[in-house]
């Protein structure tokens, strides 16, 4: 698996667009078993030249489109709502905050 990754990252996307031909008198490396023939035992051409598509779809800029809906109501409902809803969670929550926190009285630390 980790060869067959290898293999794939050697062959690099031409510069040039789809549409115009490649230079198959330049010698492009293509795969590791080519890199391997041609450099390190020192076959050349070992391996023809051909032009091979070089398309990479998986690098093409996608456009996706989100709907964006709003929901409007009338602000009354809204803020009537609102206070609905945190008075059911928080029961007496405007109490409870107003007053503060009050202060432990603990036993002295023991050294």
């Amino acid at each position: 698996m980790g060869l067959y990754l290898l293999n794939i990252s050697v062959d690099t996307a031409d510069l040039s667009p789809n549409y115009l031909p490649e230079d198959l008198s330049f010698n492009d490396q293509e795969s590791i078993i080519e890199i391997i023939l041609e450099k390190v035992l020192g076959f050349e051409d070992a391996i023809k030249e051909y032009d091979d598509p070089d398309r990479e779809d998986h690098n093409t800029k996608k456009n996706v489109k989100i709907d964006f809906l709003v929901y409007a109501s009338n602000e009354e409902d809204l803020s009537n709502n609102f206070y609905a809803i945190h008075k059911k969670t928080f029961p007496e929550f405007e109490v409870a905050l107003t007053k503060g926190f009050k202060e432990i009285v603990g036993p002295p630390p023991k050294f």
